[in-house]
């Protein structure tokens, strides 16, 4: 594992504190490959907040299936396909070809 500490002259919006994490050799040499400019420390953060947001996500249809019981696959699957010619249609896209 590697130890890395996050520096703190990185600009960023909002406060930061100084933290450390453990990541494998491999994990902080990928990130640094693609992080760039970026920076390890932003790369990290909005892939944490990422995550925090597809957690708070699956809580919030937790708490809404156990009000209302599962979400209908085929609902959302059509919901969907609504949003996607919507957005297909926004951009000039030509029409799915099941689209009616």
């Amino acid at each position: 594992m590697t130890y890395y500490t996050f520096p703190v002259d990185t600009p960023r919006a909002g406060r930061t504190r100084v933290t450390s994490v453990s990541l494998r050799a491999e994990t902080l040499e990928a990130i640094r490959a693609r992080a760039g400019k970026q920076g390890v420390s932003s790369y990290i953060e909005e892939a944490v907040q990422r995550q925090l947001q597809r957690e708070a996500i699956d809580e919030y249809i937790a708490t809404a299936e156990a009000e209302h019981g599962p979400v209908d696959p085929t609902e959302v699957a059509a919901r969907a396909e609504r949003i996607r010619a919507h957005h297909a249609a926004h951009r000039g896209d030509p029409a799915p070809a099941d689209a009616a």
